[in-house]
């Protein structure tokens, strides 16, 4: 590929009131060099370079926060994401939820990077989903994923494990370049390229 690698990812959020893709994105950025290339309240493109390369890389990471709507391009990805807020009691509802679509609308031949989050520092906060239950789930399903669990208080190490799924999908090709919502609405549009 000339130029600019590209990353294309899709994400999705059990809890997108506190813990929305962008904000756990954000933590990335905050311990690397980037240039925002476009931002919204579902979608985030910037540049940066991969601790594998030298040359900088488009990533764009697009939120699925409206489950009732249908997106062209969704399938046009190097792999997916999805943050589980462990500490929230509605989160194996959403994880339903979020499966029931991607069955519907996603190429689940790709890579689901499935990360398990908590924060250590909130008082009383216990786990109201485990791995077991995620994993079994997956494994159900007969999914392709890989499950971490983050700590959000150790920012440094939610930026690493990005790192980690930025790299992997720099190795893993996507065979289109559009994510927008079918009746071309910006509300959902992730065309940036």
């Amino acid at each position: 590929m000339s130029g600019d690698e590209k990353i294309q990812i899709v994400a999705f959020s059990t809890n997108d009131n506190v813990q929305t893709p962008n904000d756990i994105i954000n933590m990335f950025l905050e311990h690397n060099n980037h240039l925002i290339l476009k931002k919204s309240r579902h979608a985030i493109a910037f540049s940066t370079n991969l601790a594998n390369s030298s040359k900088s890389t488009k990533i764009m990471v697009c939120s699925v926060l409206n489950l009732a709507k249908e997106y062209t391009g969704i399938t046009d990805v190097n792999c997916y994401i999805l943050f589980i807020d462990l500490e929230n009691s509605d989160s194996q509802e959403k994880l339903g939820a979020i499966l029931d679509y991607a069955k519907n609308y996603c190429e689940l031949t790709k890579k689901i990077f499935v990360l398990g989050m908590v924060n250590v520092n909130e008082e009383g906060a216990e786990k109201n989903i485990t791995k077991e239950s995620i994993t079994k789930t997956f494994d159900d399903a007969q999914l392709t994923y890989e499950y971490k669990e983050i700590d959000l208080t150790k920012k440094k190490e939610v930026s690493d494990t990005l790192m980690g799924i930025f790299i992997y999908s720099s190795k893993h090709s996507i065979s289109g370049e559009v994510y927008k919502d079918k009746d071309g609405g910006k509300d959902g549009s992730c065309e940036i390229y």
